[in-house]
């Protein structure tokens, strides 16, 4: 009792000292609030009769799944199981909305329907297009809210593919095929509506690519100088480098190998960056982990030529006193570091787009019938 009571003032204080914990609390409070509200709501609604009730219900229904409010959307479907199949403005069910303006909190409730999932995104609208045949339109509020939550057009590209491959792997075999009123199929939806979003993917991959080979090829050309014209210069005696016998030497020739050697291979990833085909599938992984790992040997190359570098200054001009090596990589960390704060960003964004777990998976154990 002691311990919790302990636990609880020191929680209270923290509360009442840090606003931003006050602030989250507060947040959290209004967010378990309003959700218990709606379910009260839906308890009252649900004594109606069907056809009463659904007037209600209907449009808070599709607000939400608008605004991708997936609590709102679960509490309605667990109260009301029937109005799952409801069909809104053009005969789209929740899951064409949510696919088609890309809600994925509200898509992945359809995982909590067990063996329903093939038939709710089967299941056609006015036009005869199924949830596959959503998952490949892009329509302009949706390219909007892409850009806007999206850094770079080639993420942009490749979050609309992975929507489209997890829809697919949902779909029944025949459902994948199957072509809409004007008889396109959903891959054809896909190619017409991303062909403008693919262009620009090609264009800024092609720009960022050019843009890291010219730096990538700087740091190659001073990496290679650097093997040839050797710090200090070579014995006349014996033709050996001065200062072949120092441990600091050894430290020389180990980073100006491993920035001579990831500067080119840097160089040849972006050149196969550029030669790439630009396929749509190419965005989701092909394309990525080649800027990935572009951007990583970038990183490490300079890292080992500012190591070389502040090597060679203490070793010619420290005069063996370490206060030059500390100055000199003190200095060399600055172009690190301002280099990683650049370019960071984008690098994580790529990583989590491409390796962490998906958008798309059970978020609840709550099953749904």
């Amino acid at each position: 009792t002691d311990i919790r009571d302990n636990v609880i003032g020191f929680l209270c204080s923290i509360k009442i000292s840090v606003p931003q914990v006050r602030h989250i609390r507060d947040r959290k409070l209004k967010h378990c609030e309003a959700r218990q509200f709606v379910k009260c709501l839906c308890l009252e609604v649900v004594k109606l009769k069907f056809f009463k009730a659904l007037p209600i219900i209907a449009w808070p229904l599709g607000a939400a799944v608008g605004m991708g409010i997936h609590e709102i959307v679960e509490e309605i479907f667990e109260s009301f199981p029937g109005i799952l199949y409801l069909k809104m403005m053009n005969l789209e069910t929740v899951f064409h909305q949510a696919i088609l303006f890309r809600r994925e909190n509200v898509f992945n409730i359809i995982y909590q329907f067990e063996g329903a999932e093939h038939y709710l995104l089967s299941l056609p609208d006015a036009s005869g297009n199924n949830c596959f045949h959503a998952a490949g339109r892009l329509v302009p509020q949706q390219k909007s809210n892409l850009r806007a939550r999206t850094a770079g057009a080639a993420m942009q590209v490749q979050k609309e593919v992975q929507w489209f491959k997890e829809v697919e792997r949902l779909m029944q075999p025949a459902d994948r095929e199957k072509r809409n009123i004007e008889g396109k199929t959903p891959a054809m939806v896909f190619t017409e509506t991303h062909e403008e979003l693919v262009k620009e993917a090609e264009k800024w991959m092609k720009d960022t690519a050019k843009s890291y080979t010219i730096v990538a090829s700087l740091v190659l050309t001073v990496v290679f100088v650097s093997a040839i014209v050797i710090p200090g210069g070579n014995n006349s005696d014996n033709g050996l480098p001065r200062f072949y016998i120092e441990k600091a030497y050894d430290v020389f020739v180990i980073s100006d190998a491993l920035a001579l050697f990831s500067s080119t291979s840097c160089v040849l990833i972006f050149l196969s960056i550029l030669t790439s085909r630009y396929a749509e599938n190419d965005f989701l992984y092909g394309l990525p982990n080649r800027m990935i790992g572009g951007l990583l040997t970038l990183f490490i190359s300079i890292v080992s030529m500012m190591i070389a570098s502040s090597i060679a200054i203490y070793l010619v001009f420290g005069d063996k006193t370490a206060w030059t090596l500390i100055l000199a990589a003190g200095l060399a960390c600055l172009p690190v570091t301002f280099f990683a704060s650049l370019q960071f960003s984008l690098l994580f964004d790529m990583i989590k787009s491409t390796y962490f777990p998906g958008l798309f998976r059970r978020r609840t154990d709550l099953i749904l019938y």
